[in-house]
């Protein structure tokens, strides 16, 4: 007998469950597979609609720049103190990966 003949009727909420345990866990493996490895090394993701210079200017302040992806918002940073990541959320920026993923975007695939 088939389902519509049963009475039953499906929603789009029927489906929520799925979709957010499928977003979480994309979510997890995403943030584990980006987590930077050397902590005294990471690239920055700065707002997009942030200019080069705000970007560049931002970053400097939380240590040296070491590398520019070819999005302007993306910059790679390095610092011999702790808390780099920190510092770099403190300056605006979005996210902390690691550095080796700014060579994805067209920037320097090595390390300075």
């Amino acid at each position: 007998m088939p389902i519509a003949e049963v009475g039953v009727r499906l929603s789009p909420w029927n489906y929520a469950p799925a979709a957010v345990l499928s977003l979480g866990s994309l979510a997890v493996a995403a943030s584990l597979s980006l987590a930077p490895r050397d902590p005294s090394l990471v690239a920055a993701v700065f707002p997009p609609w942030w200019g080069a210079e705000r970007s560049l200017d931002a970053a400097a302040h939380a240590g040296a720049i070491a590398g520019v992806g070819a999005l302007s918002f993306i910059v790679a940073v390095r610092s011999a103190e702790p808390g780099l990541s920190a510092r770099l959320r403190e300056v605006g920026a979005f996210a902390v990966i690691d550095d080796t993923v700014i060579s994805f975007c067209g920037g320097p695939a090595k390390r300075q």
